[in-house]
């Protein structure tokens, strides 16, 4: 359902990555993809949060990402995903 943000967990979220490399995470994803896909990224986490998809948001950390979280973590976690793109002009 949402392919990049799936992409983006399997990749760069590791499970060394400690809570605060979380925006390390991004930088790396943004440096190493191209604009369209950091774009398509961006607009699949403002969907969850705008769409309330945060259920989804929390099942896809936990089984691509290796991370328990709960509901409320979960949308913390895509809102800095999001703002740290969106910061950047990705």
């Amino acid at each position: 359902m949402y392919p990049e943000f799936q992409y983006f967990l399997e990749a760069y979220c590791t499970l060394s990555l400690e809570e605060e490399s979380l925006l390390q995470a991004i930088e790396q994803f943004k440096e190493h993809e191209n604009q369209e896909i950091q774009r398509v990224l961006q607009g699949e986490l403002q969907e969850m949060l705008v769409n309330g998809k945060l259920k989804e948001a929390k099942q896809m950390i936990e089984e691509y990402g290796h991370r328990q979280l709960t509901i409320t973590e979960a949308e913390e976690w895509v809102k800095q995903l999001a703002g740290k793109l969106q910061k950047q002009g990705a």
